[in-house]
């Protein structure tokens, strides 16, 4: 029994230390320089990020040198229940400044529900299109809830590729 309380009060303490932010300041300060590979390892890394204030849609972004290391993983932006605004010149004026070569979004779905909406898709098109024209590239659009879903994995990033280059190459008309 004594055993018992035990783990829940470790339990206890770990939950506390998680909401308290005191986690996503050492993520965010380790991580600099580190090498990201894919959705799962994002996913991994930000998730602790989201545990304070998890009913308010927040939007991280995750800015990375040319090699794919880590130089900022900083919220950019915050909302409601339901949504989150994001602006390309805010995120142009952090990548330019950190001198960021390539970057990941991420924001939370508060309900749970990762599958990205109309708007999800937009804000990524019109995100890709503003870090295109500066020349970096947006690696993936990622939304957390219970699980992720990746816009790079599931082929979307693929798709808004093919059409920004169609796009700058003027071969769309």
């Amino acid at each position: 029994m004594k055993q018992m309380n035990l783990i829940d009060s470790n339990e206890k303490s770990f939950w506390e230390k998680l909401k308290s932010g005191r986690f996503a300041r050492m993520v965010k300060e380790e991580s600099r320089g580190q090498e990201l590979s894919g959705a799962h390892e994002v996913f991994n890394i930000i998730k602790p990020l989201f545990a304070e204030n998890s009913d308010v849609e927040r939007v991280y972004c995750i800015f990375l040198d040319t090699r794919n290391r880590i130089l900022a993983i900083e919220k950019m932006f915050s909302g409601t229940i339901s949504s989150s605004s994001i602006y390309p010149r805010e995120l142009i004026k952090r990548v330019i400044t950190l001198k960021a070569g390539a970057v990941v979004i991420t924001h939370n779905h508060p309900s749970g529900h990762t599958q990205p909406s109309n708007e999800d898709r937009v804000v990524t098109r019109k995100i890709a299109l503003a870090l295109e024209s500066i020349d970096v590239k947006l690696h993936d659009h990622i939304i957390l809830g219970d699980g992720y879903h990746s816009m790079s994995d599931n082929g979307f990033m693929g798709k808004v590729n093919e059409e920004l280059n169609l796009f700058l190459s003027g071969k769309n008309h």
